[in-house]
């Protein structure tokens, strides 16, 4: 199933969607990324591997591939999602 990732700290105007999916990509993970205007980031990933959730989450959170990123993630809430994966930074 899906699952839905919802980013909070300093994650706008600080390449957050970029650095998503290169993780994601390092990953072999497909989905996408948009801003909110709560100033969150929403993370669509089509990924049913619990695992690999986990293992994406934990490197947003620690940069373990050094990827351009000038924010910073405070909190990652991770729900199921149904539907289409849609957003404005598609990866």
């Amino acid at each position: 199933m899906p699952k839905e990732l919802i980013l909070s700290g300093i994650v706008q105007g600080v390449f957050c969607r970029y650095y998503c999916s290169q993780n994601a990509k390092i990953l072999g993970i497909r989905g996408s990324a948009s801003n909110l205007r709560d100033g969150t980031v929403r993370v669509l990933l089509d990924c049913d591997d619990e695992d690999q959730i986990q293992e994406y989450a934990q490197a947003l959170k620690n940069n373990p591939y050094d990827i351009r990123f000038y924010g910073k993630i405070q909190s990652i809430t991770i729900r199921d999602f149904q539907g289409r994966i849609t957003g404005d930074y598609q990866f």
